[in-house]
């Protein structure tokens, strides 16, 4: 480690021993890591910034301009204190970017002119680049840097070309338009007459919009018993706004913003603490799906006994409700989606990652094995919830005709056990951390293990689901005896628990981004089963008197008329929504500000984006193609 030198009181320059200039450096990073002292800011502004990125559209006016997005390395010199304390900096890794190597976007043809004034430069384009980028960093930094990645570069004249695909997914859109065009029409003005003969196409009729629009409202079931799970809607609703609003952190960390030292502060906060362990909100779904399952499972048995012959239809029912909207998104993803905008940042963020893998491995998502394959990072990552909920109603299904007759408590028991140990094993096998911690780097460069070994897969999300299914199960048989927890003082007062009780297991995971040494294995291994547990038991407990109608001014809350229509958009809002971050971080220009006001606001705007697109989705698609689903199950019932 070099020395440092600092000025005397004669004006001269005096040099310190290695050992104050080692104790320096360590205050250094003291002050660095709790951001509260003025020197610990101006350490860290003698750190290069992370990102930059040079004016695009003034770069590419000119016929020669050439605009390149790079990663380039700091590698030295070794014996640089700046160096040193970028390196420890980094290392703390559950709250701080990787100073090391940094980010940027070059206007080639004038940042580095003269580096290639000459077309025999041109050949050696790296190098002359990496030469003219060392040179800028060493001027200012004293660093030295070794050019590893060239993302890609862009020219004055490139652009992307509509192939035939683009024209195939265009023609499937113009469908679905057209088709519901005719039903409405035929609806409005020709089914009214036939349908007093008895003589109309009530397929045709599926496709009306204005049809559709009215089962989309109407909020009262049948059934009095499937009418007591109204407060679902508003669960639901909810639910996948605090989950979009998760997601939109995602812009602000994953790179090219103007303040990343705020974005690395904001995990001392405590809303940002309960933010980075939002994930934990994704079992309220689980829960809610395996209650589902077995509430209406136990209900329609009543009329038509399920057999292991009515597996495979029930199972086609469910993929035919999923996936024909959610192909159409991928298809558009894979096609139309990089048209939509061009700038410095739109092939990183669309083109080269988001839309090329679409087109590689769509077809992991129409069967639901994507959140099984780790190869698969770009494409609708967010949708691995939907592969795993599909995995598990496979599972919970067949438990429940497997034990139709006997030994349901010992499945379930079973069931419960298998799901607590499977977590614990991956940590203990793939020495994982005890949640999914969201590290800076993540959003950089979506490398996390906890992630893909473990939290998206299906079966390390079973104790939520089997939870709900005994949530479910239990709901049913006090239904049938008569059992009345209206008027339990006791359970309202627990019900009242739910969200603080969510609240602080979701801020206990932040033991694990204490700096200094890693958890012990085994409370790893302990928490990972244990807080999948704690929180289901909290959730259908929740469920369980809203249902049975505990007479809290919450449940009437979540029962309001007005949760509705956004709960049966859901789907395709939780489908969308994440399209709109990938766009958002494409379009930049210049680096954005990462603040919590630009949050909320953005997390406005996408919420409300992704209800316009998701009203008209299900009003053209889902809604269309359920009812014709629905018409023909019916038909053949009749025959």
């Amino acid at each position: 480690m070099g020395r440092a030198v600092v000025p005397t009181r004669a004006g001269s320059q005096g040099v310190l021993p290695p050992e104050v200039t080692q104790i320096i450096i360590f205050a250094d990073l003291i002050f660095l890591h709790d951001g509260l002292s003025h020197r610990g800011k101006s350490t860290y502004e003698r750190m290069p910034p992370l990102f930059d990125l040079d004016e695009y559209e003034f770069c590419l006016n000119g016929d020669r301009g050439i605009y390149c997005l790079v990663r380039m390395d700091l590698v030295g010199p070794d014996d640089s204190d700046l160096i040193q304390l970028i390196r420890d900096y980094s290392a703390v890794t559950t709250k701080h970017y990787n100073h090391s190597y940094l980010e940027r976007g070059i206007c080639v043809t004038r940042t580095c002119r003269k580096y290639f004034e000459y077309e025999q430069n041109v050949s050696d384009f790296d190098a002359n680049l990496e030469a003219c980028l060392n040179e800028t960093i060493y001027k200012d930094y004293e660093l030295k840097i070794n050019l590893t990645k060239i993302y890609y570069c862009k020219k004055h004249e490139d652009g992307i070309q509509i192939d035939s695909y683009d024209w195939i997914v265009f023609g499937i859109f113009g469908f679905f338009v057209a088709i519901n065009a005719i039903g409405t029409v035929y609806h409005q003005f020709v089914y009214r007459r036939e349908e007093e003969k008895n003589i109309g196409n009530k397929y045709l009729l599926c496709f009306s919009i204005k049809r559709n629009w009215g089962w989309l409202i109407q909020s009262e079931p049948k059934d009095p018993r499937i009418r007591r799970l109204k407060g679902f809607y508003g669960v639901r609703t909810i639910t996948n706004v605090l989950i979009i609003f998760a997601h939109i952190i995602t812009i602000l960390g994953n790179g090219f913003v103007a303040n990343p030292r705020d974005f690395e502060e904001a995990y001392d906060h405590l809303l940002y603490q309960m933010i980075f362990n939002g994930v934990m909100v994704v079992h309220v779904f689980f829960c809610i799906s395996g209650f589902l399952l077995v509430y209406n499972f136990l209900i329609r048995v009543e009329k038509l006994p399920a057999t292991w012959a009515s597996i495979p239809f029930v199972m086609f029912l469910r993929w035919w409700r999923l996936t024909p909207v959610y192909a159409l998104i991928i298809a558009f993803n894979s096609t139309w989606m990089r048209h939509l905008s061009s700038g410095p940042l739109w092939d990183h963020y669309v083109t080269n990652s988001f839309v090329r893998d679409c087109r590689r491995y769509w077809w992991q998502h129409l069967i639901y094995i994507n959140n099984y394959m780790t190869e698969n990072k770009f494409c609708a990552l967010h949708t691995w919830h939907v592969a795993s909920d599909t995995q598990l109603f496979f599972i919970g299904l067949v438990a429940y005709v497997l034990t139709m007759k006997r030994g349901r408590k010992i499945v379930m028991i079973l069931l419960l056990i298998t799901s607590l140990i499977l977590p614990s094993l991956h940590v203990w096998f793939q020495d994982l951390d005890g949640i999914m911690i969201l590290m800076p780097e993540f959003f950089r460069t979506l490398n996390n293990d906890s992630f893909y070994l473990m939290c998206k897969l299906g079966h390390n999300n079973l104790v939520s689901y089997t939870v709900g299914m005994a949530s479910g199960n239990l709901v049913y048989n006090w239904q049938k005896r008569g059992v009345d927890i209206s008027k339990n003082k006791v359970f309202a007062k627990f019900l009242w628990l739910v969200i603080p009780a969510i609240a602080l297991i979701m801020y206990s995971g932040q033991m694990f981004y204490i700096e200094g040494p890693r958890a012990s294995v085994f409370l790893r291994m302990a928490y990972a089963s244990l807080h999948r547990l704690i929180i289901a038991v909290i959730i259908a407990g929740g469920l369980i008197g809203m249902v049975m109608k505990s007479p809290i001014i919450l449940r009437n809350i979540l029962e309001w008329k007005g949760w509705v229509l956004p709960g049966r958009l859901t789907y395709c809002v939780y489908l969308i929504h994440f399209n709109f971050i990938h766009i958002i971080s494409g379009i930049k220009i210049t680096l954005n500000q990462a603040a919590m006001f630009n949050m909320f606001i953005t997390t406005a705007g996408v919420t409300c984006l992704s209800y316009i697109l998701a009203l008209l989705l299900f009003l053209l698609v889902e809604g269309p193609l359920n009812n014709l689903m629905k018409t023909w199950t019916d038909s053949v019932k009749k025959e």
